[in-house]
């Protein structure tokens, strides 16, 4: 029966395929547009910064959906796109310095965009940065479905964009955050590298360096990419050496992209500041790992690297071959990149939203439209609605003690 339903909605689709990501991507919009403008009225006034929270644009209290969509890294993000990146003035202050040169902490392909319609449209930064958002959101799911469908089939593409969407921090999806355009970039790499496009691969994953700085772990989708040529066609290098040529360029790229902005910050305003504000580079950090040890002993790391291994050996597991191999190199190679270099924050939320197969596997990796798979779908879909309620309220939403709301 499920099988009879997805050919028959195939043949409807044809090529107008496209649409169905883009149905449940405007969805998902139009959901965390109420959540936003539901919890703004919990936000406080911001007037000057605090030890957590950098004011560029003061805001008051409860100032609607535009007035959240650029809090947190927003304002940091509405400060470049206004202002440009800046030199600390003669004779500024310590404080004033360090607000100047952090703002080279942030690549600058998603700023310059949203400024770029600021000055094509006047629009204001809020209203600039919710459309960039939006519509490098909508372009990610298009080739995210176009990614998973080549493989796993409609459904599973469609529970994959559904579920990318629907995310904890898929709300971000729409503010003055970078990872819709980061997401954008990633699903263009991976989906030219499977196509053996390997030029323009090489340019998504250097555009992506410009937005964040995650390209390494694509490394490893390029080696397995390799990989598989070779076993499929032998030495392909002499037969083919202009492919061999186009991927050893993508693979540069995934390495250089580590350094690109922070070589680029430092022609400005010097190697030093350039290397500490454009990579956040700390003393020698471990990450999650050290971060657990510290919280519960050895216990901590050892946890975190069993789920590193679970996941492993899940991609490399039979059920996991839906997806591209491409894919599955990425979704092992980011998370444990994250858990190797992140601290042990809610923001892993955040950052997650870069890895499409990991909500997907709470519902079993689902091929086919059964009964029993759409009511699993429905309940997770429940559950990542509430667990988007929580977020918007109590991560996005500026609030103090005195003011969270509650659960």
């Amino acid at each position: 029966m499920g099988s009879r339903l997805q050919e028959a909605a195939a043949r409807h689709l044809g090529r107008r395929w496209f649409l169905i990501p883009l149905a449940i991507f405007t969805a998902s919009r139009l959901v965390d547009t109420l959540f936003i403008f539901l919890s703004a009225s919990h936000q406080v006034a911001l007037s000057q910064a605090r030890d957590d929270y950098y004011v560029y644009e003061p805001s008051p209290a409860d100032p609607g959906y535009l007035g959240v969509v650029s809090n947190w890294d927003g304002q940091w993000y509405r400060q470049i796109a206004t202002d440009g990146y800046q030199h600390p003035s003669p004779g500024a202050s310590p404080q004033e310095v360090w607000d100047t040169l952090w703002a080279w902490a942030f690549p600058p392909a998603y700023p310059m965009i949203v400024r770029l319609v600021m000055m094509i449209t006047s629009l204001s930064f809020p209203v600039a940065a919710t459309i960039v958002s939006c519509l490098a959101g909508a372009a990610a799911m298009v080739l995210m479905y176009r990614l998973v469908a080549r493989t796993g089939g409609q459904f599973l593409a469609s529970v994959t964009v559904l579920f990318s969407s629907f995310w904890v921090a898929a709300p971000l999806l729409q503010v003055a955050y970078s990872e819709s355009l980061a997401l954008f970039f990633l699903m263009a790499a991976l989906n030219l590298l499977v196509d053996r496009r390997y030029g323009w691969a090489a340019v998504a994953v250097l555009a992506l360096s410009m937005t964040r700085i995650v390209t390494l772990p694509l490394l490893l989708a390029v080696v397995v990419h390799a990989w598989l040529r070779y076993r499929r066609e032998g030495p392909f290098w002499k037969t083919r050496p202009k492919d061999a040529l186009g991927i050893a360029v993508v693979a540069f790229c995934t390495v250089f992209g580590v350094v690109a902005w922070m070589l680029l910050a430092s022609v400005f305003i010097g190697p030093q500041a350039g290397m500490e504000r454009s990579s956040g580079q700390r003393s020698l950090y471990l990450g999650w790992f050290e971060d657990t040890y510290h919280l519960v002993g050895v216990g901590g790391p050892v946890f975190i690297a069993v789920v590193v291994l679970l996941l492993t050996a899940f991609m490399l597991s039979p059920r996991a071959r839906v997806w591209a191999p491409e894919l599955r190199a990425w979704s092992v190679a980011y998370p444990a990149y994250l858990f190797a270099l992140t601290p042990f924050l809610p923001a892993v939320f955040r950052y997650l939203l870069l890895t499409p197969t990991l909500p997907v596997m709470m519902a079993g990796t689902p091929r086919t439209m059964t009964r029993h798979t759409l009511l699993w779908v429905a309940a997770l879909l429940v559950l990542l609605l509430l667990c988007q309620r929580w977020y918007v309220s109590t991560m996005l939403v500026v609030w103090t003690d005195d003011s969270r709301p509650g659960p």
